[in-house]
């Protein structure tokens, strides 16, 4: 199955009280630099990756803001 650019979601979940974030994409390209900057899938399946990273590490830019989380 071929998803389209618009169905190549990533999503991040995280809470204030944990120290992770779960990480869910069906972006080869997110998985690709998540992989190259040393993280493993916790999980696979055909097209999605689940990825575990520490809250510190995300990092949100936006055309007037950045926000480091941590």
């Amino acid at each position: 199955m071929t998803l389209s650019e618009a169905e190549k979601e990533t999503v991040i979940q995280f809470d204030q009280t944990g120290d992770e974030a779960l990480i869910y994409t069906a972006s080869w390209d997110i998985a690709r630099s998540l992989k190259r900057a040393g993280y493993t899938p916790v999980k696979k399946a055909e097209g999605a990756w689940w990825f575990q990273i520490p809250i510190g590490a995300l990092r949100i830019e936006g055309k007037k803001q950045t926000l480091q989380l941590a």
